[in-house]
């Protein structure tokens, strides 16, 4: 046979290069579900009914003070009552974040007690739970999917320019934060369908429409002891409850937008998404000032709740997020930012990012607002 001449070093270079280009493919590889498991210590797993009672009346012992001062707060005229609005609608959101862990099976090994004490946590806050619970599940099982994520709507460039300006200018407008959950997502229906009409787009069969009913005729019984507790006075029940709510919602609405909005997101196609990817893109913002621990770690653990929604109580999330940012740390992906100035930042993102873009490449992201600009100009 004839000698085999000597590789030149351009193509030792070069093989070089595509090992070495492989070996960085691999070792960005993101860690698979079992990996973060295996990582997470294994009494984080363990669903303490005991526990989330505790949890739950706390909240409702909360809300029960926060009753018995209002008059206090009232002392110091409209400051002191939005103030109390404001903690109302903190504490009524920690007391659905317990109801949140009814709808993901995690309050309990029970699947009726977890239905049960799911009704009594959110049908106060005028939450119908089983159609809740259906949409939201939609919402974790396809985190950051363009398509599919419907419960957290993606807005492209392309559905930015067919709307209205109305429409636009409501979207991004702070304020709408006390309208976007209830009514318009639960009642209204945008976009997933009505939490509360049995036959809209969101129930296939009759037994989702019968949850349907009697979830919001829980919802109905509390409007009800309401009306009676407050002797019939639609102005004072409209003060004293429908307004928390409000404020409640809000509460929610800014929590669920920053746990998953801000500048460098990627939100994916059906062809790039994965599970991993797409609850990665989540984000742990811690609030402090305590907030984060009366708020059960929903702001500050998100990304834990993200991977095994259906299997970390509320109150195993920071020793899961602990272990599962050591597994990430090599690979640079792991999202925190703190959040002292939520408020702000939720008012300041919301007029920020109008649109994504890079439909039909696989990745969108937002663009940077000198983009933005140049578009409007031109």
């Amino acid at each position: 046979m004839p000698p085999v001449p000597p590789m030149s070093e351009t193509v030792v270079e070069t093989c070089s290069a595509e090992l070495a280009a492989a070996k960085l493919t691999a070792e960005k590889r993101l860690p698979t579900i079992g990996d973060f498991k295996k990582a997470i210590p294994p009494e984080c797993f363990v669903k303490s009914l005991p526990t989330s009672l505790y949890y739950m009346m706390q909240d409702f012992v909360l809300l029960g003070a926060l009753y018995y001062t209002v008059s206090y707060f009232e002392y110091f005229g409209f400051v002191g009552l939005l103030a109390w609005y404001w903690l109302m609608g903190m504490i009524g959101s920690s007391l659905f974040v317990v109801g949140h862990d009814c709808g993901h099976g995690t309050f309990s090994d029970y699947t009726w007690v977890n239905d049960i004490f799911g009704h009594l946590t959110h049908a106060p806050l005028l939450a119908p739970y089983w159609p809740w619970q259906k949409s939201h599940r939609q919402h974790h099982t396809y985190t950051s999917n363009l398509q599919k994520d419907r419960g957290h709507p993606w807005i492209t460039e392309q559905n930015y320019n067919e709307r209205s300006w109305f429409v636009r200018n409501f979207a991004k407008n702070p304020l709408s934060g006390f309208f976007r959950w209830m009514p318009l997502y639960t009642a209204v229906g945008l976009p997933d369908g009505s939490h509360f009409w049995p036959f809209s787009d969101m129930f296939s069969n009759t037994k989702e429409r019968v949850q349907c009913v009697v979830s919001g005729a829980a919802v109905g019984l509390c409007l009800y002891i309401a009306y009676q507790l407050f002797d019939h006075n639609l102005y004072n029940m409209t003060k004293y409850y429908f307004v928390p709510v409000l404020f409640q919602g809000f509460w929610l609405v800014m929590i669920t937008y920053l746990q998953h909005q801000y500048e460098d997101v990627q939100v994916y196609e059906d062809g790039e998404w994965n599970y991993v990817k797409g609850s990665l893109e989540t984000l742990d913002r811690p609030y402090g000032f305590g907030i984060d621990q009366l708020m059960h770690h929903i702001t500050d653990g998100h990304v834990a709740h993200h991977l095994f929604f259906t299997q970390l109580p509320h109150y195993n999330l920071m020793k899961a997020t602990n272990a599962i940012a050591k597994v990430l740390e090599p690979y640079g992906v792991y999202k925190k930012r703190t959040s002292y100035d939520f408020l702000w930042e939720f008012c300041r993102l919301n007029l920020r990012l109008e649109y994504l873009t890079g439909e039909g490449t696989g990745v969108l992201t937002y663009p940077n607002p000198d983009q933005q600009n140049t578009k409007k100009n031109e």
